[in-house]
Formats: structure tokens, C-alpha cells, sequence
């Protein structure tokens, strides 16, 4: 059975998550083409902080960053770090948690200036995490989404 029943034998909740990460990662994909980081963002934070009280269930921060991982990994298509993390910031906060967006520069050999996008919780790095994270100088970290 594969996929499918591997898919069958998780609990309801996190096939809603992984269902609800599988739409989110291409349609914040394409967001991201046609409007700003700063608009979209606010839109995803806004739209899910308003959703927060009505979604049922209380799963950990982990089980929702492994919803989107395990999207990430299904679903056709390239994504970035950005789009991963904004998919799962908006996750987190839809079911009630504070998740803390970080992106980080870097200046690589060439001196291109390289970007990482995170998200963290509770001090851990829920999902974008990479073996030379540390490279990455941290800007500060997104406030909770009302820019414009």
C-alpha cells in the first residue's frame, strides 16, 4: 500500500495537518511570486491568529513542523526554505502557538549574500534546520505579522 496506507494509519488530526500543509506550500508558493514577503506574511498571520479558537485539537509544534516535512516531501514541486517556514508559521499559529520566524545572511565565498529562513519554538528549531545553521547571522526575529 505505500504512501496511501501509511497515509490511512495516522491519527485523523495529522492527516488534516498533512492535508492542509499539502494545499498551503504551493498556494503560498505562488504567493510569493505575485505579492511581497511582508504582505503575504501579514495575510497568513492574520488569517490563521483568526482561525486559532476555531480549529479543533491541540497537536505539539513537532507533529505539525512533521505535517509540513512530510508535505514537503509528497507534494510535486520545489519549494524554499521561505515558503516552508511561512506554511508552517501559519500551521502553528492556526492551532494556538507563538512560533518565533527567523531569517538569517550570509556572505558566502564569492561574496553572494546567501538567506535561510527558520521557524523556532520554544528555543528549537522546529523546521529549517541545517547542520551549518550557525553560519547564518540571525536578523531580528519577525514580529507577529501586522506589517503591511
Amino acid at each position: 500500500m505505500g504512501k496511501l496506507g501509511a497515509f490511512v494509519r495516522i491519527s485523523t488530526g495529522d492527516r488534516v495537518r498533512l492535508l492542509t500543509a499539502a494545499v498551503l506550500l504551493p498556494v503560498v508558493r505562488v504567493a510569493l511570486a505575485v505579492i511581497s514577503f511582508a504582505r503575504l506574511r501579514a495575510g497568513l498571520v492574520r488569517v490563521a491568529d483568526s482561525t486559532a479558537s476555531f480549529i479543533p485539537g491541540s497537536p505539539r509544534p513537532e507533529r505539525i513542523a512533521w505535517a509540513v516535512d512530510a508535505a514537503d516531501r509528497t507534494v510535486p514541486g520545489d519549494r524554499t526554505c521561505l515558503v516552508r517556514s511561512l506554511t508552517t508559521e501559519a500551521l502553528l499559529r492556526a492551532y494556538g502557538h507563538d512560533p518565533v520566524h527567523r531569517i538569517g545572511v550570509d556572505r558566502s565565498e564569492d561574496g553572494a549574500v546567501e538567506a535561510h529562513s527558520w521557524i523556532e519554538y520554544d528555543g528549537d528549531v522546529l523546521i529549517g534546520q541545517l547542520d551549518d545553521l550557525a553560519r547564518y547571522e540571525p536578523l531580528p526575529p519577525l514580529a507577529g505579522g501586522d506589517q503591511p
